[in-house]
């Protein structure tokens, strides 16, 4: 028998519940959790004694059009580069006499001239959150981000036109706890490059419709994992084995799920998302484990066969 005409539904593996249905809030949680994080260091106090002297920006028409912004309170800088026309006068702009080479957020929103993003673009300014969103942006080099390997502590790069990304630079960012690339046009994200990214809170690598290589390991302040909209069939065993306790949401809806194999995630209290795949069954060798321990399933818009 099949049934999914009612919006709750639970099926019973001998006293733990499965409950199948929609979670839309969640996802808006997810997402708003993510903006919070964009002014990434919020203690004045910590800033002013972190850089330790009173700092400026440069004469406006020496970056323009660029806007650079100093908040006092905070002793932070911020750069805005929104309005850029073309690749060659971004990189102008870096060659500048720099009187600071420390700022807090770099943005550049809603351009549609910027294709690309050259290698060393920062010309050896350095951020600690990067924000560059809602662009035509294709390309990002090899070392685009060199600058910032240290101090970077978010990359937000969502609802660009992004093809290529060196993944394979993630590692250098030992401070790095939020990375978004929702909605861009990537064809293959390899997993394992996250992996040792001891600071990563918040991963969000959702609708590009790629295909996912590898397994995310090593992962143990993970708190929030978003693969949805993917190119994800199986999902083999270790799949998802962050170590961390405080994962509470791993979301894998939307892909074209056929099968979750048993030890595909970290056992954890946390939501696993699996609505809008093509799951005909939940194993319950696969599913126990994580309901036992309190964990959620959601499991909606499934072709499940009810027996």
């Amino acid at each position: 028998m099949k049934s999914l005409i009612i919006i709750l539904l639970y099926f019973v593996f001998e006293g733990v519940s499965v409950q199948i249905n929609d979670h839309n809030q969640d996802r808006i949680s997810s997402k708003v959790y993510n903006q919070s994080q964009v002014h990434v260091m919020q203690n004045d106090r910590h800033h002013s004694e972190y850089y330790g002297y009173e700092r400026s920006c440069l004469d406006a028409e020496d970056i323009s059009p660029c806007v650079c912004t100093y908040y006092s309170a905070s002793n932070a800088m911020d750069l805005e580069c929104s309005t850029v026309e073309r690749e060659k006068q971004l990189k102008q702009i870096f060659k500048a006499d720099f009187p600071f080479k420390n700022f807090r957020e770099f943005h550049i929103q809603g351009n549609n001239n910027l294709k690309v993003l050259e290698a060393g673009i920062f010309n050896g300014i350095s951020f600690e959150s990067i924000n560059i969103c809602n662009n035509n942006l294709e390309v990002i080099e090899s070392q685009a981000f060199d600058s910032c390997y240290e101090v970077a502590t978010a990359i937000f790069l969502k609802a660009n036109r992004i093809t290529s990304f060196p993944f394979d630079e993630l590692s250098r960012f030992s401070k790095l706890s939020h990375f978004d690339i929702f909605s861009n046009s990537l064809s293959v994200i390899p997993a394992n490059a996250f992996n040792g990214l001891t600071a990563l809170d918040y991963l969000d690598i959702s609708d590009n419709y790629a295909k996912i290589v590898g397994t995310f390991q090593d992962l143990p302040s993970l708190h929030i994992i978003d693969l949805g909209y993917n190119d994800i069939s199986i999902v083999p065993a270790n799949f998802i084995k962050t170590g961390s306790s405080d994962l509470t949401y791993i979301y894998m809806w939307g892909n074209n799920i056929v099968s979750v194999e048993p030890g595909a995630f970290d056992i954890v209290d946390g939501l696993y998302a699996m609505e809008d795949n093509l799951l005909s069954t939940l194993e319950e060798a696969t599913w126990r484990p994580y309901l036992e321990v309190g964990g959620k399933l959601f499991a909606a818009r499934n072709p499940l066969i009810c027996d």
